[in-house]
């Protein structure tokens, strides 16, 4: 049997015309004469899939960084479409400044100080507009002794909530408080009026007279004069007598200022504020007499108050005669009341100091260690008293067992230091300090009119007038 032949197979042919299959990115197409394949990307497709996957990834990027916020940090009051809608982002920033700030202040009253001023400024930083966070980190900053930091704070916040009565209020007093009248008065004259709050143009007795103090300590009472002539209305306001007083006084007008005193006092018998003016001019005038009734009217109103007691213990300040029994019952109830507080223990004492008065600053001195008192030592009050009541030697021994217990400190007090050698003779050493001292004040005039007073209230003119050359100064008040 002859085998089967076997059927030829056909040649595999190729279509020239045939297309690769397509992609779904992508196909081939025919195209001109003769046809040529070329590549088209399908963009459509491409683009769908790009923003499909882009939404994807921003979806759990937003997704992750919610779950940071919300459940690693715990911060309440972040809201997933408020990361996810970046219009919306600031809602974000203000619910991490609100947790900060809560964090800061559970810090603070842990008495946690670094932490605290650390995560308020965070807070701050997170949310510039949270003026709750932006008050407390000033306060902070007020009472850790940064003054700068503090007012730089609340300038800072102009630009937020210039419109708010609470930055306004804590801008103007921390500048008065602190001294800052530069400040105070950039504050009122640019930085308030270039966000559209003219407060000075509302007839708010307030910063009227903080402006006319600010121009009495930065140009003098001739300026401040003329400021005050600029709001009639202060001339009736029994807050602002005390204030246009001392301008009379400085302008040679002293028994007038005293008259006015005098007759605001008997219209407002429980002002605090005119009390203590009252006492203080007639004591500058030299009308001790006037000052002492005025001082026991001002202690009568206000037994507790600290500057009422500070007055009465300086216009009884003789502590001979008559003034001896109620100097003595005052310096022991003032004693009683106050010798566990650092600040009206200070403040008796700076007043011990200028007076000469030795025995009540080695009292209150011994006072500080057994109390453990804060601040800036009580020792350093001894000194100067005695500088004031002319034992030199005893303030340069003094002074010299202070530089090896306590030599950082004596930095903050070299105005001691230089009128102590300045007594003892060495002229060379009180001159280099006071050189330190003339750059130190270069740019705060303030400070420096500060240190002219204080030389001439100790009896130390000349070290005033070596500190004050080449410098347009105006005369210090004494």
């Amino acid at each position: 049997m002859n085998p089967t032949s076997a059927k030829p197979v056909p040649a595999i042919r190729v279509d020239p015309n045939a297309l690769p299959p397509t992609k779904w990115w992508g196909r081939y197409v025919l195209e001109g004469n003769p046809p040529q394949r070329r590549f088209v990307l399908r963009w459509g497709r491409i683009t769908t899939f790009l923003g499909s996957f882009g939404l994807a990834c921003y979806i759990a990027l937003v997704t992750a960084l919610w779950g940071y916020y919300s459940i690693s940090r715990h911060i309440p009051g972040v809201n997933w479409v408020d990361i996810a809608i970046l219009p919306r982002f600031s809602r974000v920033q203000a619910a991490i400044g609100a947790s900060y700030y809560s964090d800061a202040k559970a810090y603070w009253d842990k008495k946690n100080y670094v932490q605290a001023i650390f995560t308020a400024r965070a807070a701050v930083q997170k949310a510039p507009s949270n003026l709750d966070a932006r008050l407390f980190l000033a306060g902070c900053w007020l009472q850790v002794g940064r003054k700068e930091e503090a007012i730089r704070t609340l300038r800072d916040g102009v630009e937020f909530n210039a419109d708010d009565p609470r930055l306004q209020q804590a801008a103007v007093q921390a500048c008065l408080g602190t001294a800052h009248y530069q400040d105070l008065l950039k504050l009122l004259r640019e930085d308030f009026p270039s966000r559209g709050v003219k407060l000075l143009e509302r007839h708010d007795w307030v910063y009227e007279l903080a402006e006319v103090r600010a121009v009495m300590e930065t140009s003098g009472a001739g300026v401040a004069s003329s400021s005050a002539a600029a709001y009639p209305e202060l001339s009736t306001l029994p807050q602002a007598a005390p204030l246009i007083a001392q301008i009379d006084v400085e302008l040679g007008r002293g028994q007038a200022a005293l008259d006015k005193l005098r007759a605001v006092r008997d219209h407002n018998p429980n002002d605090a504020g005119v009390l203590e003016a009252y006492a203080n001019i007639a004591k500058r005038t030299g009308n001790m007499d006037q000052a002492k009734e005025g001082a026991r009217q001002f202690l009568a109103a206000f037994p507790r108050l600290v500057d009422a007691q500070i007055c009465f213990l300086e216009m009884f300040g003789s502590r001979k005669g008559d003034d001896a029994k109620p100097w003595i019952a005052e310096c022991m109830a003032f004693l009683e009341m106050h010798r566990t507080e650092p600040d009206p223990m200070a403040r008796f004492a700076s007043l011990a100091a200028s007076q000469g008065w030795t025995d009540v600053t080695f009292l209150l001195y011994e006072n500080s260690l057994q109390e453990n008192l804060t601040g800036m030592p009580f020792a350093f009050y001894y000194a100067a008293s005695l500088v004031k009541s002319g034992d030199v030697a005893g303030a340069d021994a003094t002074w010299h067992q202070l530089a090896l217990r306590n030599g950082p400190q004596l930095a903050t007090a070299s105005y001691i230091e230089a009128m102590i050698a300045w007594a003892a003779g060495r002229q060379s050493e009180a001159m280099q300090i006071l050189d330190g001292l003339r750059r130190e004040t270069a740019g705060d005039p303030i400070r420096r009119r500060g240190l002219l007073s204080f030389f001439h209230d100790y009896g130390y003119p000349k070290i005033a007038d070596e500190l004050a050359k080449n410098v347009v100064q105006e005369t210090p008040k004494r």
